[in-house]
């Protein structure tokens, strides 16, 4: 069989605690080394991924260090990094995932299934959950799965919306076209940004829930953390259709609207909207939980409802404010 050559980025920085355990899975991938390049992207850390990355991938051929050192096309942070790494890969795909994530072994041979299969698909997700002990990281993780979701039947109808920076891939030929980063102008959001030039381009795009493409990552550990996320996933998620935002903001403040709803007509009729709005929820996520086998989180269903209703609304008073995106210790 012949394999396609693959080029694996991973932007780092200051992920001492994180890039180990990810290397680690990407060293278990089944997937013939000779076909397989992993570019590491150091971000000027100023902690020890540095060194961490030197030791591991001594003598393994397939693993490069590139410390990011210029600065292409005004970009910062992760897209910065992955213009940086384009200039050194050899893949026919590049596929993309965060220092932070750990990787299923068939990652690679699941990503590239539909590009296989179609060569009009450029740009391709997995699916990605949250691994965690704790009840609020359990919450993320539905979180993540149930966006996903929803991401995936956008997708199977041919909703453009959004790409999933942390797990995806793109074909050499898709991402050329469009420039790439050395061309887009810079987002906070490089996947969003990268995912629509893409589409505007043409080319098809998929996302897939299977267990081949089933990533975890680490979640948000502070509210702090958490809220910057959220901040900067807003950014992107402001540029969807108006009706994609109108229904956004109609969730945000679906307990505000069922308050009102409960004061001028009906508790009743509120209650019965509430219940409505959760079983809708909780049919949608059910499936892709059973899918995955994260059976341990069908028991937070319930209470999963009043986090989200919780964040969401938060959300929109924390976008709004005049505090700047913080991330990975850069200001934006």
């Amino acid at each position: 069989m012949n394999y396609p050559k693959i080029t694996i980025w991973i932007a780092a920085r200051n992920e001492e605690d994180n890039i180990i355990n990810c290397l680690q899975s990407i060293e278990r991938l089944d997937y013939p080394k000779d076909c397989l390049q992993v570019l590491i992207g150091n971000d000027n850390s100023d902690d020890n991924t540095k060194w961490f990355v030197v030791d591991f991938i001594k003598n393994k051929r397939y693993f490069q260090l590139v410390d990011i050192q210029k600065v292409i096309n005004s970009q910062r942070g992760k897209a910065n990094v992955l213009a940086n790494l384009y200039e050194h890969s050899t893949g026919e795909y590049f596929l993309i995932c965060d220092a932070d994530v750990t990787v299923n072994p068939n990652w690679v041979k699941g990503m590239i299934a539909n590009f296989e299969k179609d060569a009009h698909v450029g740009h391709q997700v997995g699916i990605t959950s949250i691994r965690g002990k704790k009840i609020w990281h359990q919450f993320q993780s539905i979180d993540w799965l149930h966006a996903l979701t929803l991401l995936k039947i956008a997708a199977d109808l041919k909703i453009p919306l959004t790409g999933l920076g942390n797990n995806s891939a793109i074909t050499r030929k898709a991402y050329e076209s469009t420039g790439g980063y050395a061309k887009i102008p810079f987002s906070i959001t490089e996947d969003f940004a990268l995912f629509h030039e893409v589409v505007k381009k043409g080319f098809g795009f998929k996302n897939t829930i299977n267990q081949e493409v089933f990533n975890q990552t680490l979640p948000m550990f502070n509210l702090r953390e958490f809220l910057h996320q959220r901040k900067r996933w807003m950014v992107g998620a402001l540029q969807c259709p108006w009706w994609v935002v109108g229904l956004l903001f109609f969730q945000a403040l679906f307990l505000p609207i069922l308050l009102i709803i409960g004061l001028t007509f009906s508790w009743k009729i509120a209650g019965i909207l509430w219940f409505l709005k959760w079983l809708n929820q909780t049919i949608t996520v059910l499936p892709t939980i059973i899918k995955l086998k994260e059976y341990h989180l069908i028991k937070h269903l319930l209470l999963y409802e009043f986090y989200a209703n919780w964040w969401q609304i938060t959300m929109i008073f924390f976008y709004y404010s005049p505090v700047k995106v913080d991330w990975k210790g850069r200001v934006y």
